[in-house]
């Protein structure tokens, strides 16, 4: 009786982690019970329960649940005879951060706090629509010349989103400007002549700070906004030279580009149609213009792309991983077309999704998984659950989780300019399409077939080419932050 109930509690506790428990200390706190009779088998699966949950910590910076998960995979580990070096490694830094103390707030603040920051006026700018003020603007390209720093953003700048201010001393005055917007990366910067230090970093996580440092208080910098652009010029006493589009595009992030592969695969094909929807349309054709138009934005963006089809033929599906793998992809796209299971639900079920491989958190997840793993079931008996477990590695789905949040939110603003669309959000689901790439892979579900408004876009030219466009500025976006 006592095994049956530690069996019951076992599976409960799995299936909880799985399938979108969220008070997860609590589960932890039931799993050190159990743990103490627990058998091999038992153990395992726990295990690899633990690994997702250790995941969703990091995605959600969650410390104190990364703590006590970290402490449970080490005795699992060690139980089950795995290497625990790394678990271990990351625990042992995560208690030393907190054991350190605070810097104390007076002395970060000390030179601001006397001064009173101004806005400077500037020139009335255009104001991109449809633009979301939930997501970074992010730098896209940088020029550093001897007169000027030039920045170009993502979306428009808008004058409120620009502060400037003076900070002065007996030895310096630092001319600062804060800009609502996020970097990809560091820079170091040589000060050009007559500036004593410029610097460029990330202020906290919405805002850029550039810091202009001068001996000569008498000089003074200026600014010129223009939609996405800023220009800041050194010395406003002299003439501001125009800067022409071909030479603020640095050559940097075009070669960037060039060095990328990307492999794209459209769903289903040849004798596998996939789901069936309004009016009988079959999701295999959509899915194959789609695809075909997302490459061919990327390719114009200077991308190598590949199709693991490029016409009506059935792939199995560890042959289009291994096509990805065989390439040396830097990333796998799978684009599907999702499907309500009930005819009640046709008009109801809509929007776009993202998925990233791991074990399904939530039921709806795992029906949609199982509803496009279902079309090769032969390969169920190939991909061992050992197998299958062993490939939600760490880094591989942070990687993925991040590219499926920058993609699902470019097809949104590309989309939108058009389109009333239902964002479905990103989320984690085990496809089996995306077990064993090498690299991150993501699934997009770019609408309900089922639905007959989004049955008939995806057949669409215009809304083809909007929705490409949409996960190539995703794509950008991945590049730029992760390079």
């Amino acid at each position: 009786m006592a095994k049956i109930a530690r069996e019951i509690f076992l599976l409960f506790f799995t299936c909880s982690l799985l399938f979108g428990s969220t008070d997860y200390l609590k589960e932890l706190q039931e799993y050190d019970k159990a743990i103490v009779t627990a058998n091999q088998d038992e153990l395992l699966r726990v295990h690899h329960s633990l690994k997702s949950i250790y995941i969703h910590s990091i995605v959600t910076h969650d410390d104190v649940l990364k703590k006590e998960v970290l402490q449970r995979l080490v005795q699992s580990s060690k139980e089950l005879n795995f290497d625990k070096e790394h678990y271990e490694k990351e625990l042992e830094t995560l208690l030393k951060v907190e054991k350190k103390s605070p810097i104390p707030k007076k002395e970060q603040k000390k030179e601001e706090r006397t001064l009173v920051p101004k806005e400077e006026k500037t020139e009335p700018i255009k104001k991109v629509q449809n633009s979301s003020s939930s997501t970074s603007n992010l730098l896209q390209h940088l020029l550093l010349k001897e007169d000027m720093l030039y920045l170009e953003f993502d979306k428009a700048l808008e004058t409120k989103e620009i502060k400037y201010f003076v900070l002065k001393s007996k030895t310096s005055l630092k001319e600062v400007y804060d800009i609502k917007g996020q970097l990809p990366r560091k820079y170091d910067f040589k000060a050009p002549n007559g500036l004593k230090k410029l610097r460029l970093a990330q202020f906290d996580k919405d805002t850029i700070r550039v810091v202009l440092e001068r001996e000569n208080p008498l000089e003074k910098s200026s600014k010129k906004i223009s939609d996405k652009q800023i220009r800041i010029y050194f010395n406003a006493s002299k003439e501001e030279k125009k800067v022409s589009d071909d030479v603020v595009k640095p050559k940097l992030y075009t070669q960037i580009k060039s060095q990328k592969t990307i492999v794209i695969d459209a769903g289903h094909g040849g004798k596998d149609g996939g789901a069936v929807g309004y009016k009988g349309k079959i999701e295999k054709v959509a899915v194959l213009s789609i695809a075909l138009a997302t490459g061919k934005e990327l390719k114009k963006r200077g991308y190598k792309v590949y199709y693991t089809r490029a016409k009506d033929i059935f792939i199995q599906l560890r042959d289009r991983t291994k096509f990805a793998n065989d390439k040396d992809a830097d990333i796998f796209l799978s684009i599907h077309a999702n499907a309500a299971a009930q005819k009640s639900q046709y008009l109801s079920h809509k929007g776009l999704e993202t998925y990233f491989l791991s074990p399904a958190r939530s039921q709806r997840s795992k029906n949609i998984a199982a509803l496009e793993n279902k079309s090769d079931i032969a390969e169920m008996d190939y991909f061992s659950k050992q197998t299958f477990l062993n490939v939600f590695n760490r880094e591989k789905i942070i990687a993925a989780n991040k590219l499926a949040l920058d993609v699902q939110q470019g097809m949104l603003n590309s989309l939108r300019k058009s389109y009333k669309v239902t964002d479905g959000g990103v989320r984690e689901a085990p496809f089996w399409v995306l077990v064993g790439a090498q690299m991150p892979s993501i699934l997009i579900e770019v609408g309900y077939i089922t639905n007959p408004t989004e049955a008939m876009r995806m057949f669409n030219v215009n809304f083809q080419h909007k929705i490409a466009n949409g996960i190539a500025d995703g794509i950008d976006s991945y590049f730029l932050k992760n390079n």
